[in-house]
């Protein structure tokens, strides 16, 4: 009786052992290989938290939100993990802050670092700005921008791995304000 006891041990510890190896094995890989629409999903809910944040500003920014679209030169496959048709994209997108004035974009910062910690975020000092990283994962910064000096907002998300599944090959890059689509007028005019 107690020898089948140890053997039932055995096997639960083995089977647990090689499902973290698992694990961590597709960790290495970048994560789990999800589909075309979770990453387009991934792109709104990042363009949505990014848009809620410009709207949440206060003073407010002069313009209407707009945001534009980056690449990531860090979302990449170094180790030749991804087979045939994994594609990996991380959406990033910036809006411009129109204030008047220094001191009203100083302001926004001082009023949504304060919205922040009321909500329980942890808000990071950047330079020339804040950051935070929202339930979703997507982050948030709201800085002057490195190169041009000029106040933006940031939203980051999840470098995510995915495959075409409904040979539409939804191109990030192409996807110009962040809806999840690349419209007639965002795609390549060659």
């Amino acid at each position: 009786m107690k020898k089948n006891t140890v053997l039932i041990a055995v096997a639960v510890v083995l089977v647990a052992l090689f499902a973290l190896l698992a694990k961590g094995c597709e960790a290495v890989a970048g994560g789990p290989v999800g589909t075309t629409d979770e990453f387009r999903e991934h792109v709104r809910a990042t363009t949505k938290a990014g848009t809620s944040v410009y709207r949440a500003l206060s003073p407010a920014p002069a313009d209407d939100p707009y945001p534009s679209q980056e690449g990531s030169s860090s979302c990449v496959d170094d180790f030749g993990w991804d087979d045939g048709d994994v594609i990996r994209d991380r959406p990033i997108f910036t809006w411009d802050l129109d204030y008047a004035t220094t001191d009203d974009f100083r302001a926004a910062l001082k009023a949504l670092e304060a919205a922040w910690r009321e909500d329980g975020r942890k808000v990071e000092k950047v330079e020339n700005g804040i950051a935070t990283t929202l339930d979703d994962g997507v982050r948030i910064t709201v800085h002057l921008g490195w190169y041009s000096d000029k106040p933006e907002l940031r939203a980051e998300g999840r470098c995510m791995r995915y495959t075409d599944t409904h040979g539409d090959a939804y191109d990030y890059m192409h996807d110009d304000n962040g809806d999840g689509t690349v419209d007639e007028y965002e795609k390549p005019g060659w």
